[in-house]
Formats: structure tokens, C-alpha cells, sequence
């Protein structure tokens, strides 16, 4: 199954038209419509996962599952709430993850730059179940996710996963900076990797 394979299938489980998944990537529906025909890949294959409600690597390579975690799994205890006027606000944090060496984390302190809103159906289909206090965007600086990843990209933060939960991408703080990388447990040590090749994995041992 390829790449166009992979998005057809997942707008069709997640309810998209051509013209809805374009107006809410930010593209026009005629790159959509050649993304469906025999596309290898896309730039946007982050945000496009994101809408969907799939994993962006097995978008891109269909490695891995398909769906995002708990993304479109229901929850009990984490139901979408709006607040009084039905607004779900997502929080933009004045902080870059790097996506290369690592950021150095200054402050305990982070600012809110913003906020996006969004409303309860809009906010259901982007974070399923994840409460919006859980839910943050920050700024990718650097380039060795790129081909994920690309420098100045900002990305949606699950702020609620504090463990390694299973292979993917994270964003996390290691000795006093901030990166963005694929985790991966191998063995009894953690791969930290890059999706651009010019960088070289490294790892996190046990009890580190």
C-alpha cells in the first residue's frame, strides 16, 4: 500500500472530503486530489496525519499502526469539554523543541504567545478525547527531522504523555534541553533518531 493508498484510506475512516481535509491542512483541494492519485509523500504529511487522526510515520511510510494513540480511542475520563460560549482553546507556548543538537531550556517559566480556538467538533476530530489543557503548540528549530519535520514547523504537543509510550515521535526534555526526536526502545536502552540521515542516532541507557 502506498502513500496515496494510506490517505484514502484514512480520510475515508475519519469522514474527510477532498475539499474538508484541504480547508483544514491549509492547501488546495487540487493537491489534495494529486496527493490521492500516485503521491509519494507530501510536506504536509504531519498536519495531514494530525487532522486525520493517524500516525504521521505510517502515513509517510505505513510503517507502525495506523491510528495515533489515543487520539480516536474514547476515554472516559478525558471527554472533549468546551468551555461556557463552545470554545476549545489550544495554547501556543513561546518555546522551540530542536530538532538538532538540543534547545537549552532557560525558564521554568514558559509564555503563552496565543491561543487557537477551535469549536467542540473541530477540536473532537484534530484531538479526539484529549482534554485542551493537555493540548499545546510549540515551534520545531532545527532540520534533522526533517522529511517529517520541516524547521519552523509548529507541531501539536501532548502534554499528558510523561513516559515512553510506545515507538514514535516525542517532544522531550533530556539534561537541560529541549528535542523533538523518534524514540525507540532497543533492548534495555532507548534509540534516540533522527529521520534525517545526516544525523546519528544516540541513546538513553537505563536508568538515565
Amino acid at each position: 500500500m502506498g502513500f496515496s493508498e494510506r490517505l484514502s484510506q484514512a480520510m475515508k475512516l475519519a469522514g474527510y472530503t477532498q475539499g474538508r481535509l484541504a480547508k483544514d491542512v491549509g492547501m488546495a483541494q487540487s493537491s489534495v486530489n494529486k496527493l490521492l492519485k500516485d503521491a509519494n509523500g507530501s510536506r504536509k504529511t504531519v498536519e495531514i496525519a494530525s487532522v486525520l487522526g493517524v500516525r504521521p510515520e505510517w502515513l509517510s511510510t505505513g510503517e507502525g499502526d495506523m491510528g495515533a494513540g489515543s487520539l480516536r480511542e474514547p476515554n472516559a475520563l478525558y471527554q472533549v469539554k468546551a468551555s461556557a460560549n463552545g470554545i476549545y482553546r489550544v495554547d501556543v507556548l513561546d518555546v522551540k523543541a530542536s530538532a538538532g543538537p538540543g534547545s537549552l531550556v532557560t525558564s521554568d517559566f514558559i509564555e503563552t504567545i496565543r491561543a487557537i480556538e477551535y469549536t467542540t467538533e473541530q477540536a473532537r476530530a484534530l484531538f479526539g478525547n484529549r482534554p485542551a489543557h493537555h493540548v499545546k503548540v510549540i515551534t520545531v528549530n532545527g532540520d534533522s527531522m526533517d522529511g517529517t519535520i520541516s524547521p519552523g514547523d509548529q507541531i501539536f504537543v501532548d502534554t499528558g504523555i510523561t513516559h515512553f509510550d510506545g515507538d514514535g515521535v516525542y517532544v522531550f526534555v533530556f539534561g537541560k534541553t529541549l528535542h523533538v526526536k523518534r524514540l525507540q526502545m532497543q533492548r534495555d536502552r532507548l534509540a534516540v533518531i533522527s529521520d534525517n540521515p545526516i544525523y546519528e542516532k544516540w541513546y538513553v541507557e537505563s536508568g538515565r
